[in-house]
């Protein structure tokens, strides 16, 4: 029974789901061990940039890296300077949320306007009184955990299609 289960979803999903794991698992444990190696306070951060850039081909893992290290130093900077000028009061934490979903839409960034925005609402609220520490340690976390998802993508790769086998039938009139 669980086999027949186990085999229908590979042949539903084929294997995406177990290469988005390997990948996923190994890249987590490698870049909080690092992290960790480095002595850097936050972890954490190496952990959810190595998940979250997982992809099943090694271009779009690729194209998410750049838009989460992108999203990251936006959110950093923006975060940076609106908290070390105007403090970490609750309305700088909705004005640095505002300002980067604003400058990434404008700037065609969309898909780092999110992100870009919690990460300066994140340094306004918890960092502003060393947010350029805190934004140093989060650009290396980020990097080591992107870093090791790129580079489980080289290792683990994407299996090739079997080549199917179609007879030509050729009719003679």
């Amino acid at each position: 029974m669980i086999l027949k289960r186990l085999h229908a979803h590979l042949q539903q999903h084929g294997w995406r789901p177990l290469i988005i794991g390997l990948r996923s698992a190994f890249a987590a444990v490698a870049s909080v061990e690092i992290s960790r190696c480095f002595g850097l306070q936050y972890p954490l951060y190496a952990l959810i940039g190595a998940i979250m850039v997982t992809e099943y081909h090694g271009e779009e893992t690729r194209q998410q890296c750049l838009i989460r290290f992108l999203g990251n130093v936006l959110g950093i900077i923006a975060g940076g300077l609106l908290g070390t000028l105007l403090g970490a009061y609750p309305w700088v934490i909705g004005l640095a949320t505002f300002v980067m979903v604003l400058i990434c839409y404008y700037t065609d960034f969309a898909a780092a306007a999110k992100l870009s925005a919690f990460v300066a609402a994140l340094t306004v609220m918890d960092h502003s009184q060393t947010p350029w520490l805190y934004g140093r340690d989060r650009i290396l976390e980020t990097v080591i955990g992107i870093g090791f998802a790129v580079l489980m993508s080289l290792a683990i790769p994407v299996p090739k299609p079997k080549a199917e086998t179609t007879s030509d039938k050729v009719t003679t009139e």
